[in-house]
């Protein structure tokens, strides 16, 4: 898939510098990759005399001018249809640069002159130029990142859960292939198309082989169950409860009907009449019929011209089907994997959702690609099918019968419908408004090509992995026509899916561009024969030859036959001129308009469907008032909280199932849970730790029991449970509660209560506190240690410690007169007595007692 939302610049590689196509280096009209601080961008050369600084030289050194003849301009060949022409071309050669006739012919052809090696300026080889620019949606999670909620091209690819019905889904769990899962495309056609006659095997997989007589019997008339939102209302009473949750489950169908629909709803085709069918517009409203559904929207191109074409002639059909053949290589219209350079610029978000970036970024993609007017003759020619392995949605039209004809009774149908698009086409291309090129500046134009989206197509890869490289695979494409009722409701809806299991989407969009096919030919360059002075103005007599044959040939650009006059050489052709200029080349610019479909990915997105979180579990702690040492917790399943956000994960499994939801939900992180579980509470998961845990994943491996909030004997689920539990006295526990549903997701998570019972001297009494997550975090110290000393220190007075020398002589040796002094002057010594500090905690109540005595030490 594109690795790159935003819009596109698709290049073909013959229009950069350095490419095989050298005249357009040497003269302009071409691309170069540059390093800027955006990334990798592109910086466009232009063709010499458009160059935005007024010059008028060739970017080639060795040529001096070079121009275009389209007054001679004539048709190429009368034996194709698509229009071709030529025009002739001359190179002016820079007499300053080149030294004679033979570094000349080098020039033009490559080789080595007087050492020198020279690539060619001037090849024969056919090129494209096909370049178009394309807008790429942005996911909606893409678009979620991004500060400012601005972008408006989304693709929001994401489910819907609207009933639990677990029969059902056992069923479907058990099929083989999703194909054989109810698509609700066909039963609202059999209801909306009540009457119409259908292909066997599809009334039959829908009416369960008869069991149902009618299947607009299926459609939910009243009122009373059908919401504004095209939700179901009472869905237990309902036909459709009774046709999924019983009928289906209990009836077989036939192995013929099982085989058709594997094959032929492996693809299957919405063409122009169904998009505007309520069968289509109308799904919406009846979409709440079905349990789960991936569901798509996204900004479809506007069709234009071919569409209009297609849509006047009743061709989508066969289009469709066509491309659906051509792109999987069941027919001789192939596609070729053609390279291009693609710049692609798009905002990129961050995970603050507080800035953005605008990215410019340059790399190489290959596109698949088919030609269109093979298509068209392809179709005019092949008018039978020889392919099944496809359904068209809608009532069987001529048109869809036609395209499935496999003996030739709706030929007329085909091949008019074929002829009628050749024919426009045709029309389309020799109008000069839509393709014209008068000169060499159009020929190497940089501008994009016309383009349109024919068709969309979504390919849903899925199922077990399969092979060596355990790769999954495409279980079904959805191809679509890109009418004007498409890209105005481009809502699609897929029920064919299994509950809690990964789907990848690639979509696909189909372009049509308008370009132009090109080479060169007839290459003629001169020689010199001679000087002539005329009017005082001194003149090359040149002759023009065949560089591969050395003859000499007629000029090419211009149809004088007296350039060299009879009077100068009676035997003068048109190859002989005379010329101020030393060195010339002339030579044919063929070219024909290409029209190519071009698959272009514009967004992968993988998924599953699942079931909402269950809503938050309120508790009610209390103790037995008894010596049994036990305390209970009332436990409230509460009411749907819509500011709710997706809780802490506690097992590494909860990890894996956060990332799946949030993914299929488009949230980020700290987004808002927001829709209600839809099947009911059934458990209540209850974990207990003995000590305090730092973080909510610590009570993982730590589940003590699964309260069952089902009645025995019954189906009713009730939604308040008691709890008991004995537990030791003077112990501190820990407990955290969470709802887990019917489907096994677990939901909103409780606070952690803190849990003890206190034995005083055999009065048991209890205490709860609450915790939070916040609570729970320790604050981390680089050194938690610190000596006592730098925390607290305790001084003596001065008047403890003062120097008393009042009976101390001084005449005499210092050691004598230890014994005369005396330490400290205060009323009261403290020396020898012992002391008593207490420290009390702010933060607990908890208290120290610090017992010192102060000694009096001498050395």
């Amino acid at each position: 898939m594109g690795k790159h939302h935003g819009d596109l610049k698709i290049i073909d590689l013959n229009l950069f510098s350095g490419s095989e196509e050298t005249l357009r280096t040497a003269l302009g009209g071409y691309w170069e990759v540059v390093s800027s601080s955006e990334g990798e961008v592109l910086e466009r050369v232009y063709y010499y005399s458009d160059s935005e600084d007024g010059e008028t030289d060739p970017y080639n050194p060795f040529l001096y001018s070079a121009a275009a003849n389209t007054d001679l301009r004539e048709t190429l060949s009368d034996e194709v249809i698509i229009p071709n022409y030529r025009f002739p071309v001359r190179l002016v050669g820079d007499s300053d640069t080149i030294k004679d006739d033979n570094h000349w012919k080098t020039i033009l052809l490559g080789g080595t002159f007087q050492g020198v090696n020279y690539d060619a300026i001037y090849t024969d080889s056919t090129f494209d130029n096909s370049s178009f620019t394309y807008e790429r949606p942005y996911t909606k999670q893409e678009a979620n990142y991004i500060f400012g909620n601005f972008i408006t091209n989304i693709a929001d690819v994401t489910y819907d859960y609207n009933h639990y019905l677990p029969k059902y889904q056992d069923y479907i769990e058990k099929l083989d292939s999703e194909l054989l899962i109810p698509n609700m495309y066909l039963l609202n056609m059999f209801m909306v198309l009540e009457g119409e006659t259908f292909d066997d095997f599809i009334e039959n997989f829908v009416t369960l082989e008869g069991t149902y007589e009618s299947a607009a019997d299926l459609l939910v008339e009243q009122e009373e169950y059908i919401d504004t939102d095209g939700s179901i209302i009472n869905m237990e009473d309902s036909l459709i409860y009774q046709y999924l949750s019983s009928s289906i489950v209990l009836t077989s169908l036939s192995a013929s009907t099982t085989t058709h629909m594997k094959n032929r709803t492996k693809n299957i085709f919405f063409d122009e009449n169904i998009l505007s069918d309520s069968t289509y517009s109308a799904m919406g409203t009846y979409k709440g019929m079905m349990p789960c559904y991936i569901k798509f929207n996204f900004s479809a191109s506007a069709g234009s011209t071919f569409v209009d074409y297609m849509s006047t002639y009743n061709y989508s059909q066969k289009f469709m089907k066509t491309l659906k053949e051509a792109f999987s290589g069941e027919i001789s219209i192939t596609p070729t994997d053609l390279e291009h350079v693609v710049e692609a610029t798009y905002y990129s978000g961050s995970v603050n959702l507080e800035q953005y970036s605008y990215i410019t970024n340059t790399e190489n993609e290959s596109y698949r690609q088919i030609d269109f007017m093979d298509s068209l003759l392809y179709n005019y020619q092949n008018f039978i099918s020889t392919t099944s392995d496809c359904y068209f949605i809608g009532a069987p039209s001529i048109e869809r019968k036609a395209v499935m004809d496999v003996s030739g009774s709706y030929r007329y149908v085909n091949s008019l419908n074929s002829l009628n698009m050749i024919n426009s086409t045709i029309d389309y291309l020799n109008n000069e408004d839509n393709f014209s090129i008068d000169s060499m500046s159009d020929l190497f134009s940089l501008e994009p090509k016309y383009k349109e989206t024919l068709a969309y197509r979504i390919e849903k890869i899925g199922g077990a992995p399969t092979g060596d490289s355990q790769t999954q695979n495409v279980l079904q494409n959805f191809w679509f026509f890109n009418s004007a009722d498409f890209m105005y409701n481009s809502d699609f809806y897929d029920s064919q899916i299994k509950y809690n299991t990964d789907y990848t989407y690639k979509v696909y969009a189909y372009v049509l561009t308008v370009g132009c096919k090109y080479n060169f030919s007839d290459l003629a360059i001169t020689r010199q024969i001679g000087n002539e002075e005329i009017t005082e103005i001194e003149y090359k007599c040149l002759e023009f030859y065949d560089p591969t044959t050395e003859d000499a040939t007629l000029q090419l650009y211009s149809e004088e036959s007296n350039l060299v006059s009879a009077a100068l050489n009676e035997l003068a052709t048109n190859a002989q001129i005379i010329s101020d200029h030393t060195y010339l080349a002339d030579f044919y610019a063929n070219y024909e308009p290409t029209l190519k479909i071009v698959e272009i990915p514009i967004f992968s997105r993988t998924l599953r469907a699942m079931d909402h979180l269950p809503n938050q579990v309120n508790v009610i702690p209390y103790q037995m008032l008894d010596m049994s040492q036990r305390i209970g917790f009332s436990l409230h399943y509460e009411v749907f909280n819509e500011t709710a956000k997706y809780p802490s994960t506690i097992s590494s499994e909860d990890v894996t199932i956060k990332a799946n939801y949030l993914n299929a939900n488009n949230l980020l992180s700290g987004s808002y849970v927001p829709v209600e579980s839809v099947s009911k509470q059934r458990y209540i998961e209850i974990y207990r730790t003995a000590e305090k845990p730092t973080s909510v994943a610590d009570f993982d491996n730590n589940l003590i029991t699964r309260v069952d909030l089902k009645a025995s004997n019954s189906l009713d689920i009730f939604s308040v449970q008691e709890y008991i539990q004995k537990i030791r006295t003077n112990q501190k526990y820990y407990y955290l509660f969470r709802a887990v549903n019917e489907q096994g997701i677990t939901g909103q998570l409780s606070e952690i209560y803190e849990a003890q019972l206190i034995n005083d001297g055999g009065y048991i009494y209890s205490i709860f506190n609450i915790l939070f997550e916040g609570d729970l975090e320790e604050e981390i110290f680089v050194n938690p240690f610190k000596g006592f000393k730098k925390l607290i220190q305790i001084q003596p007075n001065l008047s403890q410690i003062t120097l008393v020398t009042d009976d101390v002589d001084f005449g005499e040796i210092a050691s004598s007169q230890m014994g005369s002094m005396a330490v400290g002057n205060a009323d009261e010594l403290i020396w020898d007595r012992q002391f008593k500090i207490r420290l009390t905690s702010q933060k607990t109540g908890k208290q120290i007692d610090l017992n010192f005595t102060y000694k009096l030490v001498s050395d």
